[in-house]
């Protein structure tokens, strides 16, 4: 319990260390409580202290040790942590093995009870319920480093905040990293997620979800998580020339490919493991075929980008396999292909497949393209239909790799054959434009394994 005031004697060996305190009675502390590792700081306000045992904490390769110094204190709660370099803690918890160093500011000013999510207009709250409401809250073993402020905010876990990043009204949940200038606001990330160069707003993201490199992301619900957005991809045209009373609906394992821009209103949760390929602007729309590659067509058909249906699971196994390999490997888990084969994405490709099945059946003869008009979930883009043959056996294997896995709890041998003729494509192109191209791309074998013994 922290409950006891500190003794006479205690206060002088904290003064004799350079640590000034406008009023000592305010401060509580731990029964077996030592003045150890508490040097040259400041302590205002109501203030529990734990107590510091001086374990080391290792960040870079540099060991720090538990305890407080060089730092501003007002209003809060440290536990066996270590707070070091810090200008300003205020109205925040420090909980047990977390790391806070060289960090300008971290405060809290509001409830946190609720974070508006969805559109900047705030119609959306996401509400969350915290022992500490209104503090900022430091979770066991993250790592605050190298950061100018962080504000109203949870982190959970062994999450990381560090190099230039800003957090603001924001929870992020364990193991989650935010870097290298990352700014993220009024958002929910999910565990095992990364942000870094990135900016993310007014957005909910699932776990295991990667952003990039000076990309923007706004205004998105993404529950499911588990995507990628590329480099310089704006994911975030939500103003619409009006208000910012627009958001978007990604699909899990969904690719935004570099540079692309996404204008919004748009929905893609029915539209699992799409890819929007590099440069392409997508206009508002809603799309219900999983497995998706969308990019820009020389066609110019009414100024719609092409779909091709069903492409990415079977021409592209290798990175829909590897994103999932990496899911295991970033969560410590193994049950991430479970979700390739769950219900949800099962019934996204039954309703894909069931409305161009219907299509191509009805007609004796085909029309060159086909649109949201005659395949309704298309969005604002066209399919050419001398593919539609080849589209639907692409969701066809997709039904023979479900019902093998479900039955079998394994992947079938032509789930590999498919991986390893993606990889040859790869190689082959990479010879033909570098020579020494197989001795700095050696093959991933470490993947390769984890998919054999999968089969």
């Amino acid at each position: 319990m922290i409950r006891r005031p500190l003794m006479q004697n205690e206060i002088s060996e904290l003064e004799a260390a350079g640590n000034v305190c406008n009023s000592w009675n305010d401060i509580r502390v731990a029964q077996d409580f030592t003045t150890k590792n508490i040097r040259n700081s400041k302590f205002t306000g109501k203030i529990k202290l734990h107590g510091f045992s001086g374990k080391a904490l290792v960040y870079e390769g540099v060991q720090f040790e538990t305890g407080i110094f060089n730092s501003w204190i007002n209003e809060s709660v440290v536990e066996d942590a270590c707070v070091q370099d810090v200008k300003l803690l205020s109205n925040s918890v420090v909980c047990q093995d977390a790391l806070v160093f060289n960090v300008g500011s971290i405060t809290c000013d509001k409830d946190m009870s609720q974070i508006k999510v969805g559109t900047e207009m705030g119609h959306r709250i996401l509400k969350r319920q915290f022992s500490e409401n209104e503090r900022t809250v430091i979770g066991r073993n993250a790592k605050i480093c190298n950061i100018n402020s962080l504000e109203n905010s949870h982190l959970g876990d062994f999450a990381e905040l560090k190099n230039g990043a800003l957090l603001k009204d924001s929870i992020i949940e364990n193991t989650s990293v935010i870097t290298d200038n990352a700014i993220v606001r009024s958002s929910f990330v999910g565990s095992y997620s990364h942000i870094g160069e990135a900016e993310v707003c007014n957005s909910l993201i699932g776990p295991l979800t990667q952003i990039h490199h000076h990309s923007l992301l706004i205004s998105a619900l993404w529950p499911a998580g588990r995507g990628n957005v590329g480099y310089g991809a704006n994911v975030g045209s939500n103003h619409t020339g009006r208000m910012p009373d627009q958001e978007i609906m990604p699909g899990i394992g969904q690719f935004f490919g570099l540079g692309c821009s996404v204008k919004f209103p748009a929905n893609f949760s029915e539209a699992p493991f799409t890819v929007i390929a590099t440069g392409v602007v997508c206009e508002p729309q809603r799309v219900k075929f999983p497995f998706s590659l969308i990019k820009n067509s020389d066609s110019g058909f009414d100024g719609l980008n092409e779909i091709v249906p069903g492409w990415v699971y079977v021409k592209n196994a290798y990175g829909v396999f590897r994103s999932i390999y990496k899911w295991d490997k970033r969560s410590g888990e193994n049950n991430n292909i479970a979700l390739l084969y769950s219900n949800s994405v099962l019934d996204s490709v039954i309703y894909a497949c069931n409305v161009l099945k219907d299509f191509f059946q009805s007609k004796s003869a085909l029309p060159n393209v086909a649109s949201e008009n005659e395949l309704p979930g298309l969005g604002s883009n066209f399919v050419d239909m001398k593919n539609i043959e080849k589209i639907i056996s692409f969701y066809e294997a997709y039904f023979e790799d479900c019902d093998f896995y479900r039955k079998n709890k394994k992947i079938k041998e032509t789930i590999i054959f498919r991986i390893e003729e993606n990889l040859k494509k790869d190689e082959l192109r990479g010879q033909k434009i570098f020579d020494d191209y197989m001795e700095f791309h050696p093959r991933d074998e470490e993947f390769l394994k984890w998919v054999y013994e999968l089969a």
